[in-house]
């Protein structure tokens, strides 16, 4: 990651449950970098076929990573995918939220694997 990056998420509510162990912050960023993009990849494809409502559930599955992780840049976004899908509210507008929440975690496990050369 270069200096001019901004880091896209903050670690410290797993550093702080990790006291120091460095290999248990390790084994945290393996399962967020292997488990999250066949998540995302879901979310995506239900949204290009029109399935609403799994999109939705494939959104509340990434909640959780995205508050532990700190990623505040979409935060509100990932709730509002949620939400849509669950009562099929502005589905116009929900395809471009979801390209947003692909961009921003694609950069997110980039700059985690760096950090852990992964």
């Amino acid at each position: 990651m270069s200096n001019s990056e901004e880091r896209l998420y903050d670690l410290s509510l797993i550093e702080e449950m990790a006291m120091g162990d460095e290999s248990f912050m390790k084994e945290i960023a393996e399962t967020f970098v292997s488990s999250v993009p066949p998540v995302v990849e879901l979310m995506v494809e239900y949204c290009k076929n029109g399935e609403w409502q799994k999109m939705g559930s494939e959104a509340h599955h990434l909640k959780s990573n995205i508050d532990t992780l700190q990623i505040t840049s979409i935060k509100e976004e990932i709730r509002t995918i949620e939400a849509n899908g669950k009562h099929g509210l502005d589905l116009d507008i929900t395809p471009a939220i979801v390209d947003k929440v692909k961009l921003v975690l694609d950069k997110v496990i980039d700059q985690i694997r760096i950090q852990y050369g992964l």
